[in-house]
């Protein structure tokens, strides 16, 4: 992909960095909207997207601008550098190269699906709306300055500061300093109760895992006690088989219920922690409910999940849901339609590619502008078949979904307890860029 720079030397000039072009902003117009249409332009003479990196007071913003004129905030776009790629050993060799990242490219001040009507289940309703924010153009966003002042810890740059002392930067367009936005990006502002839904109605797809992985990934940013993990599925799924430290007998969300209805007031901190399991990384879980022999257990509802989330809002942050496979219980209908981030995880198995694509066409009927706020992680694992890829992505890009990639992580597909610290790096880093995006699909705007 062709990729260049522009500098914003004032609020009505920049200048293309090694070219000699100077862009003016004309009347009626910003600087930005002369940088947009100047991207535009080198896109069609390329015939292909380009990658702009828009640099203003020691501030960047990475953006990709097609010939058609759409674009998009970029993440990373090649491979995630592993140790070895920056020309540094690693301490654990790995014999599996990083996957790219793809994302697809939205049009500039057009959703593409109409504006979401708000509504859901009247029994269900979300216990604090997402604050309604201004849209603004990509280009004319402002830019975060993510670390920028840091030395750099990896590559040439990092190598050159360790053993020379020195402070060297990471380069403005190194993964990075790529990394280190997408952190900024999870640290950010959120509404004050957000709720993210990994859900994908074929089993055995990574539902679990990437849940996992997302809240322990938004925990390390964001810090300890502001992210819960919950089991939705129906009658109990294998979260509590799957995080570092698994709850006990009681801590599960039937039994949080129960203690919020007995208080008659507004369930106390204190109580609130004796029935969540906090994990390394600092988020909670809370189990779902799996003992089917009691003769009261009629399946976690749609009821059930509203007031989960109630008492959750007075308390986190963020909710990410992690659902079972039946699209007709409550509680997934209750996470599916009250989800401000969809994540949809998508193995390179037709079937779990089908399935997938015939839920989101669903969800386009049921709740008009749902997948503006969704996200497909195409992942990586055995019995994968890498020519589903290209009809897969084209599928969901059809539908207007973003799509990012994932590498295979051994220690999502064997079925462990999935502890950070024996994570891939490539995972780790490929888990932060998704972090971002969602936290972006929270607080988009509409």
């Amino acid at each position: 992909m062709h990729a260049f720079t522009v500098e914003i030397v004032s609020d009505n000039a920049a200048r293309v960095t090694g070219t000699g072009d100077e862009l003016v902003a004309t009347a009626g117009k910003t600087i930005q909207d002369s940088i947009y249409e100047y991207s535009q332009q080198r896109a069609v003479e390329a015939g292909a997207p380009v990658e702009v990196a828009v640099h203003r007071a020691g501030r960047c913003t990475q953006v990709i601008v097609s010939p058609d004129g759409t674009a998009s905030r970029s993440a990373p776009t090649g491979p995630i550098p592993t140790t070895a790629d920056k020309g540094e050993e690693p301490p654990n060799p790995d014999p599996v190269a990083a996957e790219p990242v793809s994302i697809t490219l939205d049009a500039l001040g057009h959703t593409g699906h109409p504006a979401p009507d708000g509504a859901g289940p009247e029994s269900a309703p979300h216990p604090a709306p997402a604050a309604q924010r201004q849209k603004v153009p990509v280009l004319a966003a402002p830019g975060i300055v993510p670390g920028a002042a840091e030395p750099a810890r990896t590559g040439m740059r990092g190598r050159l500061n360790a053993v020379l002392g020195l402070g060297l930067s990471p380069k403005p367009s190194s993964a990075e300093m790529r990394l280190r936005a997408a952190a900024a990006t999870i640290t950010g502002p959120i509404p004050d109760f957000s709720t993210i839904t990994v859900a994908n109605i074929k089993g055995g797809v990574g539902n679990t895992p990437i849940a996992v992985g997302l809240a322990q990934t938004l925990a390390t940013h964001r810090g300890g006690a502001t992210v819960v993990c919950a089991d939705l599925a129906e009658s109990g799924g294998s979260l509590a088989d799957r995080v570092c430290i698994p709850p006990t007998d009681g801590q599960n969300i039937f039994g949080l219920l129960a203690a919020a209805q007995a208080d008659t007031g507004h369930l106390r901190p204190s109580a609130l922690s004796r029935h969540l399991t906090r994990q390394p990384s600092g988020e909670d879980i809370i189990a779902g409910h799996q003992d089917l022999t009691a003769a009261q257990h009629t399946g976690l509802g749609g009821d059930d999940a509203a007031a989960l989330a109630t008492i959750l809002a007075r308390h986190r942050e963020i909710l990410v849901a992690d659902t079972g496979n039946n699209p007709l219980a409550g509680s997934w209908q209750w996470a599916v339609s009250q989800a401000d981030a969809l994540v949809v995880p998508v193995p390179l198995r037709r079937d779990a590619a089908t399935a997938a694509h015939r839920m989101l066409l669903d969800l386009a009927t049921a709740h008009p502008g749902r997948l503006d706020r969704t996200v497909v992680i195409i992942t990586d694992g055995p019995g994968d078949t890498p020519m589903v890829e290209s009809d897969a992505v084209d599928a969901f890009i059809a539908l207007g979904v973003q799509v990012l990639r994932m590498p295979y992580e051994p220690l999502f597909a064997g079925g462990e307890r999935i502890l950070p610290s024996r994570l891939r790096r490539t995972t780790t880093d490929s888990l932060t860029v998704i972090a971002a995006t969602v936290v972006d699909l929270i607080t988009k705007p509409g």
